[in-house]
């Protein structure tokens, strides 16, 4: 592992250690209220990362199972898990993110879109909820109170140690008031300042949205990628072109 991935590893041990361990060795998986719970989602980044002349931390809400333990293999130690879950997201990503656009739109065309303009190496990924359920958001899970102050905290590491200079909140406007839990734009506890839209540009405020994050990363909030209407397509084309005018300007 190199430095980042290990503080990121350390980070993610801190914080899942209090987790309750049949969250993730599936010994309760023939429970009906654990038996539809995915892997957990622990992204990593590529080794170049930090080298990349700017960083862009992608946040989706793709659900897929993250099969962490795959067959028959068993629950090991928190450590095992944690180096085996980044490993199956980073591999999953640098798979997907060099194959060709998939038809019409999806998450990971996004993804290529970035790397195209600024090097794969330049690109991380992250969720805003760490677990699936039944393949699909969480929100209706029984616990997901608690797998959302999980959520929280592991994203504000990944945040924390990847240093992003860009954040792009792929995750629409239904779950906005999640990410404005994690940070707050409102209030004393507010940590987004220099909020704005695009709309003297012709792009709807659920479309495209800005704000800086701690004074210093400049973030987007768009629609879900794969969101086939034309005001949602319009949006990300121009969330592009400002991200190239960006990177040329640097």
């Amino acid at each position: 592992m190199d430095n980042t991935q290990q503080r990121l590893a350390s980070a993610y041990h801190e914080i899942l250690k209090g987790l309750p361990q049949h969250w993730l060795d599936r010994s309760r998986s023939h429970e009906a209220q654990y038996a539809k719970l995915s892997g957990l989602f622990l992204p990593g980044t590529s080794p170049d990362y930090q080298c990349a002349p700017q960083k862009i931390l992608v946040v989706g809400r793709e659900t897929r199972r993250w099969d962490v333990l795959k067959g028959e293999e068993t629950f090991e130690s928190l450590e095992t898990y944690i180096c085996k879950a980044m490993a199956t997201q980073q591999d999953h990503l640098a798979r997907f993110i060099t194959r060709p656009r998939d038809r019409g739109e999806s998450f990971f065309n996004l993804l290529r879109d970035q790397a195209d303009q600024h090097g794969s190496a330049a690109i991380a990924w992250a969720n805003l909820f760490c677990f699936a359920w039944n393949k699909k958001s969480p929100v209706r899970w029984e616990h997901f109170k608690k797998l959302l102050e999980i959520s929280e905290q592991l994203l504000k590491a990944q945040v924390k140690i990847l240093q992003p200079d860009i954040i792009i909140f792929a995750n629409g406007a239904s779950s906005a008031k999640f990410r404005q839990g994690y940070f707050p734009h409102k209030g004393e506890s507010s940590v987004c300042s220099e909020l704005g839209d695009f709309c003297d540009q012709g792009i709807a405020l659920n479309q495209l949205w800005r704000f800086k994050l701690q004074q210093r990363i400049q973030c987007y909030r768009i629609q879900h990628p794969s969101s086939i209407s034309a005001a949602s397509r319009a949006a990300r084309r121009f969330l592009l072109e400002q991200l190239r005018i960006s990177t040329e300007g640097r």
